[in-house]
């Protein structure tokens, strides 16, 4: 069994790797068990502050023809955020006349 890494806090003894929650995101982090001191991943963290941003500024999607279909470009920020690979599975629902809900699986 490999014997999980920590982190040196700042109060000298080390932090151990866990999991914490940001902004209802479950992230990895290190918590200090002598003074409860936490650090959180900084990539994790990136994601969530991304995320966040995305959320209160709606970004525009051109829609397109291929063949028969329409399609719906969607921005990279979003397609990195939702980690969008080619082949992947969308579940589209009419939410209302000009709505629509996509769910990536």
């Amino acid at each position: 069994m490999k014997k999980k890494e920590g982190m040196k806090c700042v109060c000298g003894e080390t932090a151990m790797p866990t999991k914490t929650n940001i902004e209802g995101f479950t992230v990895r982090a290190w918590r200090c068990k002598k003074c409860g001191e936490e650090y959180i991943d900084s990539g994790d963290a990136e994601f969530v502050l991304l995320y966040k941003k995305m959320q209160k500024h709606p970004v525009n999607a051109k829609i397109g023809v291929l063949g028969n279909s329409y399609i719906i470009r969607i921005p990279k920020e979003i397609a990195e955020i939702m980690h969008l690979k080619k082949g992947k599975k969308a579940q589209l629902k009419l939410k209302d006349p000009n709505s629509i809900t996509v769910s990536v699986t």
